[in-house]
């Protein structure tokens, strides 16, 4: 698949989530926050594209949102799992 522009936003975040996260881990948990407006990207691409989940990252093992929406919950194949977040 060739991703559109929408998707290829969502991927250059995802990367930079992922460059981030191992300076805020703790105890295997990392919490991430991206603006609102990118927040948005990303999970319109994750949830609401049909995106196929072989265009994301290879570093991200599974993806999924927390029961109130409000997260973007990613597991690292190193098994730590990301809070991303909106803010």
């Amino acid at each position: 698949m060739d991703p559109g522009l929408h998707v290829k936003q969502a991927i250059n975040h995802l990367n930079k989530v992922l460059a981030y996260y191992p300076y805020v881990t703790e105890g295997g948990e990392a919490v991430v926050a991206l603006t609102p407006e990118d927040w948005g990207v990303v999970a319109d691409a994750l949830f609401h594209m049909g995106t196929p989940p072989e265009v994301f990252p290879d570093a991200i093992a599974s993806y999924g949102q927390s029961d109130d929406g409000r997260e973007i919950l990613l597991t690292a194949n190193d098994g730590t799992l990301i809070h991303v977040q909106a803010g």
